[in-house]
């Protein structure tokens, strides 16, 4: 095992544990704000924090690599358009709306559940961006978990 493979499925581990923690975050703002979902912008709130926990859902399927959810998203394969969405996803957590994420309203507690996640999603999200910007595909293929490995791969085909 090299470094490379270590680090690159400890990656993996933190991703899936970072999206986890987002889809349990989702959870707990959705029922804490349950009570006061007659109001004017928290219905949309409501529904922006379903379609994170679905979105986070679905990024965790695509890290365990879920084949066939490459067939519903086939622009997942790549790291960089991967990272992006992670980093979205923790830029949409971390800008909750004032009202149902302050401080007042959840608590100091709750209130750091909500941010320490959003912030370790985005950053992930952004190194997932570098490395597919900078390694891409030969990264991807030193990652694999009892697959091929690079060595006995074919050489590629020339003419």
């Amino acid at each position: 095992m090299s470094f490379v493979w270590i680090a690159l499925n400890a990656l993996r581990v933190l991703s899936i544990f970072s999206l986890v923690l987002v889809i349990s975050t989702c959870i707990i703002v959705n029922v804490k704000g349950f009570t006061s979902l007659g109001q004017s912008n928290i219905i949309f709130q409501f529904l922006n924090r379903c379609v994170i926990g679905i979105e986070a859902l679905i990024l965790i399927l695509v890290e365990i690599g879920w084949p066939r959810i490459f067939g519903w998203f086939p622009v997942l394969q790549s790291w960089t358009f991967f990272g992006f969405l992670q980093a979205i996803t923790g830029s949409f957590i971390l800008g909750y709306d004032s009202g149902i994420n302050s401080y007042s309203f959840l608590g100091y507690s709750l209130f750091i559940f909500i941010i320490i996640p959003g912030w370790f999603v985005f950053i992930i999200g952004i190194i997932y961006i570098l490395l597919g910007v900078f390694g891409g595909q030969r990264l991807k293929q030193q990652r694999q978990i009892g697959g091929r490995s690079e060595k006995s791969r074919p050489p590629p085909y020339t003419v």
